[in-house]
Order: structure tokens, then sequence, then C-alpha cells
């Protein structure tokens, strides 16, 4: 029995031996690895290299290295100590006495500077004016984290870096072509690029006038100007500089596209318009003053610049907003309160303000064609045709302007006129005359539209000569509205 229980004894002190062991083990191992960094690094001496002595920044280039500063890793003689480094940066003759320091730790043998930081840190911290070289100064401390061991400081390395005018993020359109003149607190601000900060767009409707850009709302400079030519752009700083601009000779829509780094530009006629719809609001329009749901006008499919309204108009006014719901949107308006209905200027106002209008004194019916493009209104009031006639291979009548097929005018309305009868496989159109082919016409909006399409459009001297098309011949009604300038054409 005692021999049983010192062989439990024993096994109990072996395994307990086993597990100290074990955990000393582990201990040692861990402190070993803790304190692989700290190792002796001899008598390694402590030195800093620059990856190139001449360096011209270019903001296209923002986010690439300008310049790395590398060192070795310097000695902490001999005390297993980590070392820790601080680098420093200072333009040459200061004595590092307005040096940018920093403190990059362990373990870490450079410094990356990025195009954009270092040329930051020339303009902001070093005062350098664009396009001028500097002359800067690195190096590297080295500290041990031991007591009695002085820190060591590397000799100095020296770069010279040009620094360059860094293109603005905001950009402001001004002048008396702009939207909102020569306001700038309320100046009219561009769209910088997704995938480039120094290319800005704006799309909209200019004046007649002279235009240039500014990068700070309520200030004027600094500016971008008029350069060489229409195509160039040049950076202005300071009132003594040439303050050439832009000038717009015909009131439109235009699209402007400008960048920062290669001081170029272009302004164009727009080659879509910056609106699809448009409604006109007033006193003088059935739905009027609503602005919620205020009656809308129509795209002319052929020219997506272009929207027309047909009516009958109340004596009184009426605008065009450019978006419902609220009162403050942007409007078409004319360029004086009440002109005359036979002035076709146009203008585009940001919030209505100051609110001016159209005005009908004659109550009637009217037809209205905005063209945004060329700031142009048609104010017309419409007196219906009382003889229409179809003509084309698809008619009875054929192409015969002599003698075409004559459409029934109906008894209740005089815009509205019918036909109902055979059609064979053709084109047809409607004249408002005969005997010419050079007078005007009802047209589709555009050339063979399906049959279900409801628009149809008048078109002086029917120029674009566009037609509807008949593919299944047989009898057909058809039925047009002139005022509204719609049509049916139902096979029965």
């Amino acid at each position: 029995m005692k021999t049983t229980q010192t062989y439990f004894h024993f096994k109990q002190n072996l395994f307990a031996f086993f597990i100290l062991s074990m955990i000393g083990l582990f201990g040692w191992s861990s402190c070993m690895k803790h304190n692989d960094p700290e190792l002796n690094k001899g008598n390694t001496p402590l030195a800093i290299t620059v990856s190139d002595s001449n360096v011209v920044l270019q903001q296209k280039n923002a986010s690439t290295d300008a310049v790395v500063f590398a060192w070795t890793s310097g000695s902490n003689h001999g005390t297993n100590a980590g070392i820790s480094y601080v680098f420093q940066l200072a333009k040459k003759g200061d004595k590092f006495g307005n040096a940018i320091v920093e403190n990059v730790g362990k373990a870490t043998f450079s410094r990356v500077y990025s195009v954009a930081t270092l040329n930051d840190s020339l303009l902001k911290h070093w005062n350098a004016a664009p396009g001028v070289p500097v002359t800067l100064e690195g190096r590297v401390v080295a500290i041990v984290a031991a007591e009695g061991i002085p820190a060591d400081t590397s000799a100095t390395v020296t770069v010279t870096v040009t620094p360059y005018q860094p293109a603005s993020t905001t950009l402001y359109l001004i002048g008396d072509a702009a939207p909102n003149g020569w306001d700038a607190n309320n100046a009219t601000a561009l769209t910088p690029s997704a995938t480039d900060a120094t290319t800005f767009t704006w799309q909209g409707t200019l004046k007649s006038g002279e235009l240039k850009f500014i990068t700070t709302l309520g200030q004027f400079l600094p500016s971008y100007n008029k350069g060489a030519d229409d195509a160039h752009l040049i950076y202005r700083t300071l009132d003594a500089q040439p303050d050439d601009k832009f000038l717009i000779t015909t009131p439109g829509a235009y699209d402007i596209t400008l960048n920062l780094l290669t001081l170029t530009i272009t302004i164009k006629p727009s080659e879509f318009p910056a609106y699809k719809r448009l409604w006109m609001l007033g006193d003088a329009v059935p739905t009027g003053w609503n602005i919620d749901t205020p009656a809308e006008m129509r795209v002319d499919s052929s020219n997506l610049f272009v929207f027309r309204y047909n009516e009958v108009l109340k004596a009184g006014e009426f605008k065009i907003p450019t978006a419902t719901g609220n009162f403050n949107t942007d409007y078409y308006m004319p360029l004086t309160n009440h002109p005359a209905i036979t002035d076709r200027s146009a203008q585009l106002v940001p919030g209505g303000s100051p609110d001016i209008k159209w005005q009908i004194t004659n109550p009637g019916p009217y037809k209205i064609t905005l063209d945004i493009q060329h700031l142009t209104i048609d104010i017309k009031p419409f007196t219906p045709y009382t003889k229409i006639w179809m003509v084309g291979d698809a008619t009875p009548a054929g192409w015969n302007i002599d003698n075409p097929t004559p459409l029934v005018a109906d008894p209740t309305d005089p815009n509205v006129f019918s036909y109902t009868g055979p059609l064979t496989a053709g084109e047809f159109k409607f004249p408002l005359g005969t005997g010419n082919w050079g007078g005007d016409y009802f047209m589709p909006v555009l050339n063979h539209p399906d049959l279900s399409v409801n628009q149809m459009k008048f078109v002086p001297k029917g120029d674009p000569d566009y037609k509807w098309q008949i593919t299944v011949p047989g009898n057909y009604k058809i039925v047009i509205n002139q005022l509204y300038e719609t049509i049916s054409i139902t096979k029965q």
C-alpha cells in the first residue's frame, strides 16, 4: 500500500514539474519574441538619404509620392533597448528653427511625402511662392530607450522643391451674362467633376454680356479670367492685373467646361436642354396660380429646347416655372414687366425675383412657343382655319394639291376637323390651302410616328416635310384639333 502511495505522489510531482516547465518555457519564448525588435543593433551609424534632389511638383500628380526620406537603424549601443525616431524637415538656412517635426516611432525607417502634402507644407508652413524653388533639408534623430545613452542625429540631406498654386476646389460664375449678375455674394456655382476635381462644368442660360469666374463667394479675387483667347484662362490675384472677360453675344442655353490645371475653357451652345419639363402659372391660365399642379407645356419632340402651350387664355398674367410645388423656383420671364406680346425676348430668372410677368389683355385662344436655347417666346392669338385638307398617296385624292381630300368641320367646335373613309398604304399630311406645295401644314412632330401618338404641330411652309404613314389599308376615322394640335387615327 505504501509503495502504491509513493508511486502516486511521484506521478503528481512529475506532472507539476512538467506544467511549471512548460509555463517557464512559454514565458521565456514570449519574452524573446517581445524583445526581438530591441536586439543589439551593434554600431550601425545613423544615416539618411533622399530619393531625389530636385523635384518639381505638379497638381495632376497630387496623390503620387513626391520624395522619400530613408534612414538606417542606427545603434542602441549594446543595450538591447528600443530606438525611436524623430524626423525633421526644415527650410535650408533656418537651422531647423522652423522645422516640421514628426515622431515616427519605432521600427520605421522612412518618411514619404505625397505631392499634395509636400506642396501644402511649402505654401502654408514656409509661405513659399508657387513656381519658386525652395531648398529643404531633412534629418533624423534616433532616441535610445536606455538611461545614459544620448540621442543620435544624422547628417542632413537637401532637396530643392518647386511648389505649384493649387487649383480652387470651388468655382463660381459672375457677370452681367450670368444668372445672378455681378453679385459676388450670390454667384452661380459650377460643379466639380467626380473624377477630376480641377475640372468644372455648368449648364444653363446666359444673357448677352460679360462673364468671368471667382473662387470664393463674396470675393472678387482670386478670379479666372479670359486668357490669350476664348479657349484659355488666366489666374488673377491682384486688381492691377488685366481684368479681361469672356463675352456672350447671343443669349441662350450654354455648356461651360473648364480645367484649372491646363487653364482651358469651352463655352458652347448646349446640346441638351437644362429642363425637360416646364409649366404655365398665372391667372391668365385655366389652372391659375396653383403652383402644385400648374398647366404643363408640351415639349417639341423634334427640338427638345422648344416648349409649347396652346389654350384659351383669360385676361391676366403668366410666367413659366421650371418646377412645381415651390413659388421660389426659377422662372422663364420677360425682360420687363408686361411687355407687348409681340416682344419675343425671354430670360431665366433664378428664384423668380424680380417677379415680372407676361400679360394677356385680350382673352381668347393663343399658341405660345418658348425656345429656351435662344431665349425667345412667341405669343400668338389663334384664329382657327375654316378649311383643312388631306394630301398623300394614302388618301383618295392622292398627291393632287389642287384638289386634295377635304376634312369635315365639327359644327360645335371650329377647332375640330375629321375624316372617315378609306385609306390605302402610303403617306399623308394636312395642307391648310390648295394649289401650292409651299403653303402651311399640320404635320406629325416626327416623320412616320406610330399611329397611337396623338401629337401634331403647325409647320410653316411644310419644312421639315414630315408625314403620317398607313401600312395597313382599310377604313379609318381621323379627328384633329387644330388649337391643341392633337390627332386621333382609328382603324374602323
